[in-house]
């Protein structure tokens, strides 16, 4: 039996975007709301034009879904994502077992996260332009016009060297003023032990038995030697750029707002943590 997921269970395609199972597997809820708030943080400056986001690594579209309610809230409907992702298989799934990268994987071989991407993302708003650059990011990165980007945002590949080379690859792309930032930083550098990339450097995530906590040691390592310590929010890690380097980003203030992307089962524990933050 197919999943319920399967794209050719789709006959027409549905009136909503499809965000689940596989499909949403990269999109953390929580991390969604602190997304729309660095959002939030970039339109706290008066700046003309449309905003330019830049996403690195999209899946099926739940960040750029995120993003575009983002620019309808703050930036009056007014702007642009540029989507950069190859939708081919990427993990070493000799190094990295579990169920969820093997599906991801599969998933990629049959062509469906790229389909399930441009079902999702005909739900963003009209007025707001993307672009799509089908391409490995160490590849397409290097093309894109310096300082062109309001923010940028990286989620691909979760390997140190991965994330090493996208954020090498993005800095110079954010205006002065703009911000940088990413999913997945659980624990960060000085927090956890990385001796486990000596020996699995291609791992994608592991368990820290001090902290509890599964984390990603790619990212921690990578963002730790780019920025130091970083603006982290529930694993949403962000630093923005100034004339001296990079600063860390402030908050405070913003009101909580949950992209309506987010499915109504995961709505009541989604707002038991935002209280736990004191955000709701």
């Amino acid at each position: 039996m197919q999943p319920a997921t399967d794209p050719s269970t789709f006959e027409p395609w549905p009136d909503h975007p499809i965000l689940d199972g596989v499909f949403g597997a990269t999109a953390n809820p929580l991390r969604q709301i602190f997304m729309i708030g660095a959002m939030w943080r970039l339109a706290q400056e008066s700046r003309a034009g449309k905003v330019q986001v830049l996403e690195v690594g999209s899946w099926c579209g739940a960040s750029a879904l995120t993003w575009g309610e983002a620019i309808q809230l703050y930036f009056a409907g007014e702007g642009k994502i540029t989507c950069v992702d190859a939708w081919q298989p990427y993990v070493d799934l000799q190094t990295n077992v579990g169920i969820v990268d093997h599906d991801m994987d599969a998933a990629l071989l049959r062509g469906e996260p790229f389909e399930m991407f441009r079902h999702n993302i005909g739900f963003l708003a009209a007025g707001i332009d993307v672009e799509i650059r089908n391409g490995w990011s160490n590849d397409v990165l290097p093309l894109l016009e310096p300082g062109a980007y309001d923010l940028v945002y990286i989620d691909a590949d979760h390997t140190y060297a991965g994330v090493r080379t996208d954020i090498e690859n993005s800095a110079g792309l954010v205006r002065e003023g703009g911000i940088i930032c990413g999913d997945d930083l659980e624990l960060q550098a000085g927090e956890c032990g990385l001796s486990i990339l000596d020996e699995q450097p291609s791992v994608d995530k592991c368990y820290d038995e001090a902290r509890d906590t599964v984390f990603h040691p790619g990212i921690t390592k990578a963002v730790g030697e780019a920025f130091g310590r970083v603006s982290s929010w529930a694993g949403f890690w962000a630093m923005q750029k100034t004339p001296d380097g990079w600063a860390t980003v402030s908050l405070r203030g913003m009101t909580p707002h949950i992209p309506s992307n987010i499915p109504a089962q995961s709505l009541m524990g989604l707002k038991a943590l935002l209280m736990q933050e004191g955000l709701f």
